[in-house]
């Protein structure tokens, strides 16, 4: 496979732009390109047969560009579609699951995991089963969290934003009682999130960002697989969204602290 080949990085919309960032910053080099399937989100409101449905056409389409690995940037796709991503990709592709999983399960001291992700990503169990599969002693509590997604969508990220901090609280105040040592960010729009959930949990829990773990244990990957590309030169960046081109541009301030060159996305119709 050609080491110069882009990687592809999808999910259900901007969310896993977090994890586009932390390639930037990991693998400047290599070649990349998103899809934001912006037509068709949220996922986590769909059944698991249209889940699956959708992970194929997104797939379908990024296999046009060649890409020698794809990232899976999104929870519900990650967890509900294995079963296709496996069928299709084979060893050449990294979910959010496994690699948040594994850093929380190494990074815990007292065994007392927290996860907050979407609702229907919680309701699959994956981040359970993944963390039980490392440290079977691990006890897990998990808590749904889809404001967040709106909270950050609308740019209300910093530490003192009000709003931010009010719907941190309410969701966060259970977790609180449960002495965890770890806490999960299992949406990639969370990351964004971390001063704001820091402040709320306080400076005893380790928070773990789905972005920055999945990023790091795709280059791990690529690098097993002899597919890091060689070059000095800065990497190509392409960018594909289903709908709404304008919204994306303004959110890729959010997101990557500058906006995307317009000349670099593109709306496409996916089927």
């Amino acid at each position: 496979m050609n080491k110069e080949a882009p990687i592809a990085i999808f999910d259900s919309g901007v969310g896993g732009l977090s994890v586009y960032r932390e390639i930037e910053k990991l693998m400047p080099n290599e070649n990349l390109i998103y899809f934001g399937d912006t037509a068709r989100v949220p996922y986590g409101t769909r059944g698991p047969a249209t889940i699956r449905r959708f992970v194929k056409s997104d797939l379908d389409f990024l296999f046009r560009f060649e890409p020698k690995h794809i990232i899976v940037a999104c929870g519900t796709a990650s967890c509900v579609g294995a079963p296709v991503l496996e069928k299709e990709c084979g060893k050449h592709f990294t979910s959010v699951i496994s690699p948040s999983a594994i850093a929380a399960a190494k990074t815990t001291k007292n065994g007392r995991i927290g996860v907050i992700s979407t609702a229907a990503t919680l309701r699959s169990g994956a981040f359970e089963k993944k963390i039980k599969e490392i440290l079977p002693q691990a006890q897990v509590f998990t808590q749904a969290a889809q404001m967040f997604v709106n909270v950050v969508e609308n740019g209300w990220i910093e530490e003192d934003n009000e709003i931010a901090n009010a719907v941190a609280k309410e969701y966060l105040k259970d977790l609180k009682q449960r002495d965890i040592d770890t806490l999960i960010l299992g949406c990639t729009h969370f990351p964004l999130l971390s001063a704001v959930i820091q402040k709320q949990m306080g400076d005893g829990v380790t928070l773990i960002s789905s972005g920055y773990e999945t990023a790091l244990a795709a280059k791990m990957d690529l690098e097993a697989l002899g597919l890091r590309n060689e070059s000095d030169m800065s990497g190509s960046r392409k960018c594909f969204v289903s709908d709404n081109i304008n919204a994306f541009f303004e959110l890729t301030n959010i997101f990557l602290d500058r906006q995307i060159a317009k000349e670099n996305v593109e709306l496409v119709e996916i089927n």
